[in-house]
């Protein structure tokens, strides 16, 4: 089973990676992770991030962890803090 830093890891990442869309340098202020099921290291999985809300300079973004049947497995919430646009 995949560790659960791992799991964070990479679910901060795909939703960091969201901030390129808004051209912005921006950095994790808070990560929330709901670990649902299970994640095999053998397994692939898909990771998706979306952008959700922006308020000032916080960028709002939530991120999935599926199976390959689509079953979800982990998701999580991140808030960003723009420090500069690109």
């Amino acid at each position: 089973m995949a560790h659960g830093g791992i799991i964070a890891t990479l679910l901060d990442e795909a939703m960091g990676k969201v901030c390129r869309f808004r051209n912005a340098r921006a950095v994790t202020a808070e990560l929330t992770v709901e670990y649902l099921k299970p994640i095999h290291v053998d397994a692939e999985i898909v990771v998706e991030a979306f952008e959700t809300e922006q308020k000032g300079r916080n960028l709002f973004h939530t991120g999935e962890i599926r199976n390959a049947a689509g079953e979800l497995l982990a998701r999580g919430r991140g808030r960003f803090v723009v420090l500069s646009q690109k």
